[in-house]
């Protein structure tokens, strides 16, 4: 890739970003789930600290089984047929698993080991993959360059905007105790040189996953943690 023109991609002026920036979704819910779309706890777990209460995390295998029934999967015939879709969403599924255990294990303060099989004061986050479409940039770099500076032509190419989407549970050894769903679209910025990348966008969501997941569990009952916005001035 040219550095020339990165270089002039980068120093897309700044101030472009106010324009869209109210225009991002954002979750209004209070409490521990505020990051997530939608979350459920029951009374007993919202009232729970879970440093104190649980001594490990178990981190089940993520499940990718329902994205064959998506019909941008089934679309793709020969890539379904070669595996090369399911082989890339192990992949993903592999990086929430070990993101989400690096996070909780470097969170300051944290108490809980990150365990292989559950055991008697064990959480056990069980999630799945529910939606996989990948990132796909639809203009090559001198015609997304040049479309910030066309009137009319808009300060963002949404178009081949990737998107991921998870659910899961938490359990313990009396069933389970909370469920979530969320869904995010690739990150925005005035330049996303991640949309250039396959999957770039959700690996960079499930970092946001990862590193939320982990404040949440060592969030005390009362508190919120917020979701994070969909803009990034990064445009890596």
């Amino acid at each position: 890739m040219n550095p020339i023109l990165l270089r002039r991609v980068a120093a897309i002026s700044l101030s472009a970003t106010a324009l869209f920036v109210t225009s991002c979704a954002s979750s209004s819910q209070n409490g521990r789930g505020a990051f997530l779309e939608k979350s459920w706890a029951s009374t007993e777990f919202k009232q729970t600290d879970v440093q104190k209460k649980y001594s490990s995390v178990h981190i089940a295998p993520v499940d990718t089984s329902n994205l064959a029934k998506q019909d941008w999967w089934q679309s793709q015939n020969a890539r379904v047929q070669s595996g090369v879709l399911k082989r890339d969403a192990r992949k993903l599924a592999q990086q929430l698993e070990t993101s989400l255990a690096r996070e909780i294990r470097a969170y300051p303060g944290n108490r809980l080991s990150v365990v292989s099989r559950p055991g008697p004061n064990t959480l056990t986050i069980r999630m799945a993959i529910t939606e996989l479409t990948p990132s796909k940039a639809y203009w090559n770099m001198g015609a997304t360059a040049a479309g910030f500076v066309v009137p009319g032509a808009g300060l963002l190419s949404m178009a081949g905007s990737g998107s991921i989407a998870v659910s899961g549970t938490l359990q313990d050894s009396k069933g389970k105790v909370a469920s979530f769903s969320d869904r995010r679209s690739d990150p925005v910025s005035p330049v996303n040189l991640r949309s250039y990348e396959w999957y770039g966008g959700a690996e960079a969501n499930i970092e946001i996953w990862a590193k939320q997941g982990a404040q949440f569990l060592n969030t005390p009952p009362g508190s919120t943690v917020k979701r994070t916005s969909g803009v990034t001035l990064n445009p890596f």
